[in-house]
């Protein structure tokens, strides 16, 4: 887009590529044409919309229920594994998170008792609608249902957020179908969005119960302060709503038979907002240390994970890890920090520390994790090490579509297939690991050599 000044046809290699929105390829070229890398101008702005939103959704919560609840919904979300790991990557999750969670949370104020209904709210419902559709098709237009049921007494102002709506997301549907006719239809609704339900083509297929884990590995390390919900002694309007959007979209998004762990991220914002409206009237953290201990014992498996990621996801399996073997003090300190300060610091002061901790623990990871795992899963340091010498004389010969697309992004071009072209160097797939490059000339050197004796 920033190159060709198109910005209504996303094109990948210069074909038409329909499988997503433009919203994040419009984020991605507006950050370029301001001069930024390639990688800077993928990842920064998913960044600084990750941290607008927690600022802007802790202002709507701190409506709904007070500062200090709010407070602590936008610190667990902000510090939450899932949260942490897709502000960094330059994917449509994190887009539609923030404007689906926006368009639910600015409305939340008209639930409270004798709360009216407010033009401006549903203004802005409209707009923050139409911005996740841009970001990530339909499945916001599904995901919104529950406000159909929760807010129907005001429905004469429906047609304020309908408006907007159309404003907001239409235009480049309908300038994008206008470009490009029914290739468009077929693959951005058909296959993105309906075969995505059904069918097993996309290559993401998974069981019925995938959703579960990956829930509880979202929130970690809070995943104990799901129990809070239990313990919610009121229940009004306000929280059955936001419990009722995760559970659709929880059940929405399972009975799909093509799941990732991305999916699950718009319904994080409302959980961690039904979490902090435990403390609604709060001035201080509350919680008894039963509550806090076992999530200091998760954040202190941070560092242990931090040296047995790579190892697993280079073998694909799980192997037998030894993850004291190589404990420094630095890790040591990590592991006991959170321990005692769920020990010995005051209650008031033992939850803020213990964010405090996550935040630490994820600048380690990111220093002693992230560079192994670009050199053992990333494409980045093997183009540079081992493809880029050989760029003009390299085709793929099926490696994964993660592996062709990665490479290709550094090559500039996309890397040939081997089936339609002839090259010395073939790279070859090999599960969970990287792909290997196979010298074709030197194997046919080898083969050769009995019959020229």
């Amino acid at each position: 887009m920033s190159q060709t000044g198109d910005w209504i046809t996303p094109h990948l290699w210069g074909q038409p590529w329909f499988e997503k929105p433009p919203l994040l390829y419009w984020m991605t070229a507006t950050a370029t044409s301001l001069g930024l890398g390639p990688e800077m101008s993928a990842r920064l702005p998913v960044a600084l919309l990750s941290l607008a939103f927690l600022v802007v959704s802790f202002l709507l919560a701190s409506v709904s229920f007070g500062g200090f609840a709010a407070a602590v919904s936008s610190l667990l979300l902000a510090t939450s594994a899932s949260w942490i790991v897709f502000s960094s990557l330059s994917l449509t999750d994190i887009p539609l998170a923030c404007f689906f969670s926006l368009a639910i949370l600015v409305l939340l104020p008209m639930l409270r008792p004798g709360a009216s209904s407010s033009r401006w709210r549903w203004l802005f419902c409209g707009f923050f609608l139409g911005s996740a559709v841009l970001a990530k098709g339909l499945v916001p237009l599904v995901l919104i249902l529950p406000v159909a049921l929760f807010f129907r007494r005001f429905w004469h102002h429906w047609w304020i957020a309908a408006a907007a709506f159309c404003v907001t997301a239409i235009p480049w549907y309908l300038a994008v179908y206008a470009r490009n006719g029914w290739p468009f239809v077929q693959e951005f609704f058909l296959k993105h969005h309906l075969e995505r339900l059904y069918s097993k083509s996309l290559q993401h297929v998974q069981p019925w119960y995938f959703y579960f884990p990956i829930l509880l590995g979202a929130v970690f390390p809070w995943t104990p302060l799901l129990g809070l919900l239990a313990r919610i002694p009121h229940w009004d309007q306000r929280r059955v709503f936001l419990l009722t959007t995760v559970v659709f979209g929880f059940a929405f998004f399972s009975l799909s038979l093509n799941k990732l762990p991305g999916y699950l991220l718009p319904l994080l914002p409302a959980i961690f907002v039904l979490i902090g409206s435990y403390f609604e009237g709060a001035h201080h953290f509350p919680l008894r240390k039963v509550w806090l201990f076992p999530c200091a014992v998760l954040i202190a498996t941070i560092p242990l994970m931090a040296q047995a990621l790579p190892v697993l996801l280079s073998a694909g399996r799980l192997i037998a890890l030894n993850p004291f073997s190589a404990a420094s003090p630095t890790v040591i300190f990590y592991i006991a920090a959170p321990l005692a300060i769920v020990i010995l610091a005051r209650r008031s002061w033992a939850g803020s520390l213990l964010i405090l901790c996550v935040v630490l623990a994820a600048f380690f990871l990111k220093l002693t994790t992230y560079p192994l795992l670009d050199r053992r899963v990333s494409a980045r340091v093997f183009w540079r090490e081992q493809i880029e010498p050989i760029r003009n004389q390299v085709c793929e010969e099926w490696i994964k579509r993660d592996w062709v697309y990665g490479l290709s992004f550094y090559r500039g071009a996309l890397i040939p297939s081997c089936y339609n072209a002839t090259f010395r160097y073939h790279l070859m797939p090999k599960p969970r690991d990287l792909p290997t490059i196979r010298d074709v000339q030197e194997r046919q050197g080898h083969e050769a050599e009995p019959l020229n004796r």
